[in-house]
């Protein structure tokens, strides 16, 4: 890409790498700045004594259904193994 010297008019930020590279220098110190105020403005709430944390979220409770009863064996022959009679 083109830089800034190259250029004889006046010309956008993402045509020219210099511009764009000042540009976003610009907005990250910008941000930092930002940054740097509400971290200043935390301890100074902190220090006086205003400062509430957040309560944690209760916990979710998981109710679980009763089982469904055991099902009872009706009629039918028994499986138990047969005795020998001895003689």
């Amino acid at each position: 890409m083109p830089k800034h010297e190259d250029l004889d008019f006046d010309h956008a930020p993402p045509w020219c790498d210099d511009c764009f590279d000042q540009q976003q220098r610009a907005r990250q110190t910008a941000a930092m700045e930002r940054t740097n105020d509400l971290k200043l403005r935390e301890i100074e709430v902190r220090e006086g004594g205003n400062w509430a944390e957040p309560k944690p979220a209760p916990k979710p409770r998981y109710v679980l259904p009763t089982p469904p009863p055991a099902p009872t064996a009706r009629g039918g022959m028994s499986v138990e193994p047969r005795r020998r009679i001895r003689e």
